[in-house]
């Protein structure tokens, strides 16, 4: 999506009920519907005038029906962009993404120089969550797509104009790969149940990594061997053992 003198398509793809129409509705009108009505294929064509520089774009919200390969992949053909939503509370809209993030790399060649945003929504519903933020940025960092991940509420309207933020940075800047991916399947269980243990495994993290994953991952604890572990209910940062 570097070329300005044309126009370039973001295609907004996910499992359906996930929210990519309230998310590009609530970035482009401000709006917010509670009604879910399914998408077909809706195109939202815009022009941007950044840095004196005119960026035609146009946006498409597709359906999130399996019943339309056909219709995805031409879309994935077609695309200059990619946002990619799930819902942080269905765990099968996020291995939806995974899906369609492998078959973006199956169509094209050049997925490493294509913008591309993971995007978790429904985040006003955090008490019904099932996907943590843990695992979902350690699989966007290990796919070379952590710096283009964010949690939304299209909702309450937290986050979204950050969406389109990290895809404009990522057509000044294309996606590197990353140096330092997440290692987490070498933190012991034993690291996980106090801060200071494991000290040499969580020095791999950078600070600003530290300060996002302070708590413990509820699902690698789900993973791990017995002695299952689960979140303490008393106000601190430990885990206790069940």
């Amino acid at each position: 999506m570097v070329e300005v003198d044309q126009r370039n398509r973001v295609v907004f793809l996910g499992a359906g009920g996930v929210g990519k129409s309230s998310v590009l509705q609530r970035f482009l009108f401000g709006t917010f519907s509670e009604k879910y009505k399914e998408t077909i294929e809706d195109l939202f064509p815009n022009e941007y005038d950044i840095n004196s520089v005119n960026f035609k774009v146009d946006f498409l919200d597709t359906a999130g029906n399996i019943a339309f390969p056909a219709m995805r992949r031409l879309s994935i053909v077609n695309a200059h962009g990619f946002v990619l939503v799930y819902s942080i509370t269905n765990e099968q809209t996020f291995e939806e993404v995974k899906q369609l993030w492998e078959q973006i790399k199956e169509v094209r060649e050049n997925y490493q120089e294509i913008p591309c945003v993971i995007v978790g929504n429904h985040l006003d519903e955090e008490n019904n969550r099932q996907i943590e933020r843990f695992d979902a940025l350690n699989w966007a960092y290990n796919e070379d797509l952590g710096g283009g991940f964010i949690e939304v509420s299209a909702k309450n309207d937290v986050g979204i104009s950050d969406v389109f933020r990290l895809l404009l940075q990522q057509v000044k800047k294309p996606r590197v790969k990353h140096p330092d991916r997440f290692l987490l399947r070498r933190i012991s269980v034993q690291s996980l149940e106090c801060p200071e243990q494991g000290k040499t495994d969580q020095e791999e993290f950078s600070a600003a990594e530290k300060s996002k994953f302070s708590r413990c991952s509820r699902s690698l604890i789900r993973r791990s061997s017995k002695p299952k572990m689960k979140r303490s209910t008393k106000q601190n940062d430990d885990c206790s053992i069940s």
